[in-house]
């Protein structure tokens, strides 16, 4: 017979219970119930992104976990039910694999097939590092003005290596003497979107890659 928690004999919480779930993309989710008294409610609720390790009753504690949300619902007796929902990762170190899909694309591909490489995942990065991670390069090719900054696919993601380029990048310049004529520069599979969305010490990663070629017609001299 499960036992009656009074609200007298709370000092501060009771765990009552322990719920674990875990997404596709790794991150994990712990919901834990309490029972507090009423009128402490106010004083005992965490703040978001608290560490589960600083707060939680639970005998094991995760240093990587922390408040997504509180909830709470006011029973008989002077006793609140808190519902606690922690978001990270359990273990001490590493990050989760990816997930990378495939997805046919019409109009997409150069060299290889017709297709744009998605990956969503893990990273303990902040917004601003994860920003700056991602800005404008040419994939070591020389500049040009003419044409658009690419930012390259990463060779892997949390160890994993990702899908590599159908042919090696160039860039092409029309030779002397003929009156100018075609640049092209490829550049592999390169970053079509990004996005991201902070979940506890953690952001999930949501991005997509497609090959990428460029052409411009110049005049005879432009890069003599």
């Amino acid at each position: 017979m499960a036992s009656l928690v009074i609200g007298s004999a709370i000092s501060t919480k009771v765990l009552q219970r322990q719920n674990f779930s875990k997404e596709p993309n790794g991150l994990e989710t712990i919901i834990e119930a309490y029972a507090i008294q009423t009128a402490n409610r106010d004083t005992v609720v965490p703040e978001k992104d608290t560490l589960h390790s600083a707060f939680s009753s639970s005998a094991k504690k995760y240093t990587r976990m922390a408040v997504e949300s509180v909830t709470t619902e006011e029973q008989d007796g002077g006793i609140t039910q808190m519902l606690v929902t922690y978001v990270g990762l359990t273990s001490s170190t590493g990050l989760p694999p990816p997930i990378i899909r495939l997805i046919p694309t019409a109009g997409e591909g150069v060299y290889g097939p017709p297709l744009v490489i998605e990956a969503e995942y893990v990273t303990d990065v902040s917004e601003t590092e994860f920003l700056a991670g991602q800005l404008s390069q040419n994939n070591g090719l020389r500049v040009a003005t003419l044409f658009n900054p690419t930012i390259k696919m990463p060779a892997s993601i949390n160890g994993v290596a990702m899908p590599r380029d159908p042919r090696s990048a160039f860039f092409n310049t029309p030779k002397s003497g003929f009156g100018g004529g075609l640049v092209v520069q490829y550049s592999g599979y390169c970053v079509l979107s990004m996005s991201c969305d902070r979940r506890g010490l953690f952001l999930v990663a949501r991005n997509t890659y497609h090959e990428v070629q460029q052409v411009a017609q110049v005049t005879q001299g432009a890069f003599q």
